[in-house]
């Protein structure tokens, strides 16, 4: 985490601190700004042959880690290897009330009970830097439960990716009141396992991408997925795509915006000139 600037000798050593970084920093503010694309695969940790082939995908795609399934550490522990990113697939109550598996965060539960389970997800698995929900679209509307795992990610110092299984989620909204930093899904690719779907639903994400600056997909380790990935993923730095991990693209908007909150305190305390060019304090 980067600390602040301290201000040892008033405002004017504060604001030659903030102008000296700003110039280190000119050559990468001018540089137009890449579309970003954010990639993680869910439910890994069932099948140690999907779950390698993932994360054999080029790129720092992110797996995110079914807690208590077979091959959970293994998996975790080779995409660390390989420097990928490792997230808990946390599993939360959907409102199907379909099976959710081992470390399942339900509504029943009080808040000790909720904090202990999480909490334990969060130890079985190797090197997690962030969290998403698996299935949630019960949960994730419940804002009370959710306040209740932010503190839990507040205080393990991690991130929270909303999958938005539902359109009625508060979960990002409990992240950001935390100050936790946060993601939301823009795109499922493969909810339909053919490779039709799945080009069809990586060329919207692509689209967004332009339009928006970035976009947030969730796929699969399905091999249809995977295969397609594996094609595709070499090529989208022709289109000006940049492939970044959840972590490096939060990390990189939070540097945006201390760098547009160091101009502003600049601007804000600059002399200002009359039109005689006599200057004043403001």
């Amino acid at each position: 985490m980067i600390q602040p600037i301290r201000h040892r000798h008033g405002v004017a050593a504060s604001l030659v601190a903030i102008l000296f970084w700003l110039s280190l920093s000119s050559s990468v503010v001018a540089e137009p700004a890449s579309a970003r694309l954010i990639i993680i695969i869910d439910d890994i940790g069932n099948s140690l042959e999907k779950g390698t082939a993932a994360i054999n995908l080029p790129g720092p795609i992110a797996y995110s880690v079914l807690p208590h399934t077979p091959h959970s550490v293994a998996l975790a522990e080779l995409a660390f290897r390989q420097g990928k990113e490792v997230m808990l697939h946390a599993p939360m109550a959907n409102a199907a009330h379909l099976r959710l598996g081992p470390g399942a965060l339900t509504d029943s539960l009080n808040r000790s009970q909720l904090t202990k389970v999480l909490r334990d997800n969060i130890a079985a698995v190797p090197h997690v830097s962030g969290v998403n929900n698996h299935m949630g679209s019960l949960l994730t509307q419940r804002r009370q439960k959710m306040d209740w795992v932010m503190d839990i990610l507040a205080e393990q110092g991690l991130f929270f990716l909303d999958s938005r299984t539902t359109s009625e989620t508060v979960a990002w909204k409990a992240a950001y009141s935390r100050g936790i930093p946060w993601l939301m899904r823009d795109v499922f690719l493969d909810h339909e396992q053919t490779t039709a779907f799945v080009d069809k639903q990586f060329r919207y994400g692509i689209r967004l991408a332009q339009e928006q600056g970035f976009a947030v997909l969730i796929c699969h380790p399905y091999p249809e997925t995977i295969s397609y990935l594996s094609k595709v993923l070499p090529t989208i730095g022709e289109q000006g795509i940049q492939l970044v991990a959840p972590s490096g693209f939060l990390l990189q908007q939070a540097e945006a915006r201390r760098l547009v909150d160091a101009q502003r305190l600049v601007e804000v305390s600059a002399p200002a000139c009359n039109q005689q060019d006599h200057c004043r304090p403001r």
